[in-house]
């Protein structure tokens, strides 16, 4: 890595995925969808609003100052909104729908960074602080008519392969690609992507996430200049990115030799942060939001899962979920009166692949399930089935089969 610091300036960005809804929870369509981002370009020529699949993606300018940041983030969902509200749709920031399958997420764009070898090493910096980062930001305990396992679905899905595990590369052997947790862009864009948040409900936790983001990944240069990569640590890594998925803020994440809260991780990543945020325009005192949901363990999550209590049935609970984040103001007002919530014992990974073993799954299954690594995922595989509580078969079609013994 250069002696210059990587980051020739700090700039953000953002791609902030949302729903648009109509009145029958209904999405309203890749045409009208169109139609509306289109109508936002025209008046904000400086939004690069667009469309993914069914979502609206509004696209913030760069920008390298907060509160110009906080500005324009307002004027441009406030302009989406009016638009929408005017054709009879719903806009719906959200990490993913009840009824449906596909992902919704907050993905926050930090440059400008020119040098390829110098963003893969900040990757791999970055590693051990996504499972925090997912924890913070759970805003999906529902998908496809599945409720309650999780605190962030989206995640512990892969977002259907667009956000899945940063894997550990060699700098000066690494080439560009698309969809992990922390995704390099270069050649194509001089940014690196945070693409594991779940989309955010509120807008100035969204403006606190991306100050975080941005002071994180310019603090972490100091970390990946002298970075060695600890033993098993991608296997650590992966466990923990699952257990934020499921527990959120309550989760208890393995920790270089030791198993700690999530929530006393941050006071690390808030001094990593730190110098990167003033660069920025914010301080650690600015996130408002983020701390006091880091000392109740709170979640946008556990939040939305009051309204699951109420009622679980998928179709009727987006109906009321569409009322609820109407208000700009739901989850900090629930967030005020909110309790605080207890850790959760460590995630037993074991007892996790166990779980989703019937009769002949397949690895591959098995794998999307998963946040482990093929090779660390094989091991464990093995290893349950020296122990007598697996077997395994061959398919010619699917490879390896495995079936849990107390089921034969």
């Amino acid at each position: 890595m250069s002696r210059k610091h990587p980051f020739h300036s700090l700039t953000v960005g953002y791609d902030w995925e949302m729903a648009v809804l109509k009145k029958t929870t209904e999405s309203a369509g890749e045409d009208e969808i169109v139609k509306i981002a289109d109508e936002i370009r025209k008046k904000l020529p400086w939004a690069r609003t667009g469309i993914d699949i069914d979502l609206l993606e509004l696209r913030m300018t760069i920008g390298s100052n907060w509160d110009e940041f906080k500005e324009k983030n307002r004027t441009l969902i406030a302009c989406a909104r009016k638009i929408a509200t005017k054709k009879g749709y719903t806009i719906l920031p959200i990490g993913a729908r009840p009824t449906e399958q596909m992902p919704i997420g907050s993905h926050i764009h930090i440059g400008t960074i020119p040098d390829f070898t110098d963003a893969i090493r900040i990757t791999n910096a970055m590693i051990p602080y996504v499972p925090c980062l997912v924890a913070l930001a759970c805003n999906s305990p529902f998908s496809r008519f599945d409720i309650g396992k999780f605190k962030s679905y989206r995640v512990a899905y892969n977002a259907e392969w667009c956000s899945f595990p940063v894997e550990m590369r060699i700098p000066q052997c690494a080439r560009g690609g698309w969809g992990e947790d922390v995704q390099v862009r270069l050649p194509r864009k001089p940014t690196i992507e945070i693409r594991c948040l779940d989309s955010a409900s509120d807008i100035t936790l969204m403006e606190e996430y991306t100050a975080l983001c941005a002071g994180l990944l310019y603090g972490v240069v100091k970390r990946a200049k002298k970075m060695k990569a600890e033993r098993n640590m991608i296997e650590w890594h992966s466990m923990n990115r699952l257990s934020a998925a499921k527990d959120g803020l309550q989760a208890t994440l393995y920790w270089y030799g030791e198993n700690k809260p999530v929530t006393a991780i941050f006071s690390e990543i808030f001094s990593i942060a730190y110098e990167g945020m003033e660069i920025f325009g914010a301080s650690v005192d600015d996130l408002k939001i983020i701390k006091q949901m880091i000392s109740k363990r709170q979640t946008q999550s556990d939040f939305l899962k009051l309204f699951i209590e109420l009622d679980n049935d998928p179709a009727s609970l987006f109906r009321t979920l569409m009322t609820v984040l109407s208000d700009d103001n739901a989850f900090k007002t629930y967030l005020k009166k909110a309790k605080k919530l207890p850790v959760r014992k460590p995630l037993s990974l074991e007892e996790y692949i166990l779980s989703n073993i019937t009769k002949d799954v397949p690895h591959f299954h098995l794998y999307m399930l998963s946040p482990l690594p093929s090779y660390h995922l094989s091991r464990l595989l093995r290893k349950l089935e020296a122990e007598g509580k697996i077997i395994s078969t061959f398919s010619p079609y699917e490879a390896i089969l495995y079936t849990k013994t107390d089921l034969l």
